[in-house]
């Protein structure tokens, strides 16, 4: 092989590596996120008094969805006028809840300083 078949070579090949290490270096993540950012996860959720089937959380900082304002609750064969009240965990701060009405109830955040819990991990839902 001649010398210059060789420098060709080696260019080439030091081309093909430089493109194939940008490859796994692009773009798509980033670490400029908050380190409070909501990335995905789970909240866990017990029940005592009734059967949940559904539960709707709502967010005070769109997008960022780390502050929960509010916990929309829906029961299933619960009758109107029963108690809810939840205890949640992870953060601080209580909600207040409405009574059940048309198999639902809606719990608010009383937190007077923030507009939202922060840091929510488990929600224990007791209905009476």
């Amino acid at each position: 092989m001649r010398k210059s078949q060789k420098i060709a070579l080696a260019l080439g090949l030091g081309a093909a590596a430089l493109a194939g290490g940008t490859a796994f270096t692009g773009t798509g993540l980033a670490t400029t996120a908050p380190t409070t950012q909501f990335l995905g996860g789970t909240v866990s959720q017990s029940v005592t008094g009734a059967t949940l089937s559904g539960v709707d959380y709502s967010f005070a900082n769109a997008p960022a969805n780390t502050e929960v304002s509010s916990i929309a609750l829906t029961f299933a064969n619960t009758a109107d006028g029963h108690t809810v009240a939840v205890a949640p965990a992870g953060g601080t701060g209580s909600f207040t809840c409405s009574a059940v009405s048309n198999n639902a109830s809606t719990c608010t955040f009383d937190g007077a300083a923030d507009t939202g819990y922060a840091g929510l991990t488990s929600l224990d839902v007791t209905v009476s």
